[in-house]
């Protein structure tokens, strides 16, 4: 490559600094004839680049001395540019790694809030749901009017069976109590009602005096002074009732024992389920 651009003309301006325009370092005032050479020789660059490369690499496995290696590696490329692209390669491989290291630490930490938050929610404390028992044994006691066979786990007049199979249910959170005999009604069996919220055993009775008319004793847990009330109470023969009146049946709450709530359902008057209610409770 001459000093004097004026005496370069033709091949020897373009093939004296394609060098410099392929590393972006072409003279200013070289770069007007250059670039009228280079719109017919695009075919040309593309090969010196390509050989260039190749030179390079070939370089590589010569066993010449580094001072040869070093000089011959600066006829393609000098020490300065190859130190910057050197340093941008770096640059590039750090910001890489780092940006890599970034999002994985985010889809980490991402991941072990979401864990926190499923288990934060799984043992949060809950409010309890409200539950109407005395509205949800109101269509218990409906159901076993119509489909009494349909809805019981165990089919008996056997009030021993009957206390036998209570005595065994898995899972009850109180201890359940069967009525004693009841005179004019017969058992006919057990149903289990599993809510979310509690177990309740009901104990289905029939009359056959009065036309296989029905009767439905429901154990529930807790106490009664919890449930939710606006009527009047009313003491029949030692024992607080609760009455609730419906266009089918009429239903009597009562403390049958400190765990157990018992309602007792069915088509008679409040004052008769009064009596009957009393006649099952031991004194």
């Amino acid at each position: 490559m001459a000093s004097n651009v004026s005496e370069l003309q033709g091949e020897d301006l373009f093939f004296g600094y394609i060098a410099e325009y392929l590393d972006g370092e072409l003279p200013s005032d070289v770069s007007g004839k250059f670039n009228e050479l280079l719109a017919t020789r695009q075919d040309k660059v593309e090969a010196f680049q390509e050989n260039r490369g190749k030179f390079q690499s070939a370089l590589g496995d010569l066993g010449g001395s580094e001072a040869l290696k070093h000089k011959l590696r600066n006829l393609g490329q000098d020490d300065q540019i190859r130190e910057t692209q050197e340093i941008s390669a770096i640059a590039e491989a750090e910001r890489t790694e780092f940006r890599g290291t970034l999002i994985r630490r985010i889809i980490l930490a991402s991941v072990l809030f979401g864990l926190v938050g499923v288990v934060a929610y799984v043992l949060m404390p809950r409010p309890a749901a409200k539950f109407d028992v005395i509205e949800y044994l109101g269509y218990e006691a409906l159901a076993l009017e119509e489909d009494p066979e349909g809805r019981l786990n165990l089919p008996t007049s056997d009030l021993e069976e009957v206390k036998q199979f209570v005595g065994n249910i898995p899972g009850l959170a109180f201890t359940p109590n069967v009525l004693r005999p009841l005179k004019g009604w017969n058992p006919e069996g057990v149903a289990v009602i599993d809510y979310d919220v509690m177990k309740v055993v009901a104990v289905n009775y029939v009359s056959p005096e009065r036309n296989q008319e029905r009767l439905h004793h429901f154990m529930v847990p807790g106490r009664m002074s919890t449930m939710p009330f606006t009527g009047t109470e009313g003491d029949y023969r030692g024992i607080r009732f609760r009455p609730y009146t419906g266009e089918k049946l009429n239903l009597v709450v009562w403390q049958h024992s400190s765990d157990m709530i018992s309602i007792l359902a069915g088509r008679r008057g409040t004052a008769e389920l009064y009596e009957l209610a009393r006649a099952g409770t031991p004194e």
